[in-house]
């Protein structure tokens, strides 16, 4: 039984991202010993409407925000890998409302966006997956942040959490199921720690071995901060609340969505992915938000043979440490 071999056979999938990313590796499945992926995806966020403090929608003006981001993933054992994501940055904003000239004078501006480092560490196989996690989110540089086309908001974070993962066989033997919880401690601003709970839920089914489809769901809960309006009684640039309102809003949000991936050879796979924003408050109500890419699997000398991974592995679950969560952005900017 070619397992490990059958594990480049499964393809992936990819949300949107978390800021503009945080990186899509932490996952309840880990890479065997030896083995990685690396990975470069192009996102596509288009926001025609903003939600308020209380739920409501509104047209502020139009954004577009676009990504690019190159991720690697490694198991370092078999239960515990490390991650690294790199991510590039760039939109425009158009509208009668703009924070600050250049940047929302409608043409596009960019920059490096929040370097992430992940680490994870397998508990538990049976009879389901567990995985607690801890990563650290920082600026790659100081970026202007004062924007509603701004790449991120210039904070550090350290995130904690829990990966769970089943296959869901015998009543479904080609699909699978894993779940994450978050929660992520942010940078201290203007005496505020908008610290905030996310959940994000993938169901993926495989139809064959090369082709699968994934349900998303992406869902996030700040637990301190500000509301638009109310709580920002001034819209001046020189008010310094206002210029930190990207930063200290109460921003949740709940989005919805799909995705599709292929296995073109053994070690090379694409996906893409759609999501839209259904509920939400002191951020961007998500229109679309796109996603295509690509990923490559590889061994390094450190690896097991295949044969020996082919006797300790099941099919889907060397498969489904490749299943991606990558969540959408909801910047707080009016």
């Amino acid at each position: 039984m070619r397992v490990a071999s059958r594990l480049l056979l499964f393809p992936t999938a990819l949300l949107l991202a978390c800021q503009l990313v945080v990186s899509a590796f932490g996952q309840a499945w880990v890479p065997p010993k030896g083995e990685g992926e690396m990975a470069i995806s192009y996102q596509n966020l288009f926001t025609t409407e903003h939600f308020n403090g209380d739920g409501s929608r509104h047209d502020y003006g139009h954004i577009r925000l676009f990504g690019v981001i190159q991720e690697f993933d490694y198991g370092a054992t078999d239960k515990f890998a490390v991650s690294l994501s790199v991510p590039y940055g760039f939109g425009k904003y158009h509208g009668p409302f703009p924070h600050l000239l250049p940047i929302d004078n409608g043409d596009y501006h960019g920059a490096l966006q929040d370097l992430h480092v992940g680490f994870r560490y397998n508990v538990r196989a049976h009879p389901f997956m567990l995985t607690p996690f801890l990563a650290v989110a920082f600026p790659s540089h100081h970026y202007e942040h004062f924007a509603h086309s701004a790449v991120g908001t210039d904070l550090w974070e350290v995130q904690i959490g829990m990966n769970v993962g089943k296959r869901l066989a015998p009543l479904l033997p080609n699909a699978f199921l894993q779940m994450r919880y978050s929660y992520a401690m942010v940078q201290r601003v203007d005496g505020i720690r908008p610290n905030r709970s996310r959940i994000e839920t993938q169901f993926g089914y495989f139809l064959t071995r090369r082709l699968s489809v994934q349900a998303i769901a992406a869902s996030q809960i700040t637990h301190s901060g500000l509301d638009f309006p109310e709580d920002f009684p001034s819209n001046s640039p020189t008010d310094e609340r206002w210029r930190h309102h990207d930063q200290i809003s109460t921003i949740n949000f709940l989005n919805l969505g799909g995705g599709v991936s292929v296995a073109l050879t053994p070690s090379l796979q694409v996906y893409s992915s759609l999501l839209t924003s259904v509920w939400g408050q002191n951020g961007h109500a998500l229109r679309s938000g796109m996603s295509v890419g690509m990923s490559w699997g590889f061994r390094t000398p450190w690896a097991r043979p295949r044969t020996q991974a082919a006797t300790e592995l099941q099919p889907l679950e060397v498969a489904a440490w490749r299943k991606k969560f990558t969540p959408p952005t909801q910047q707080p900017c009016h």
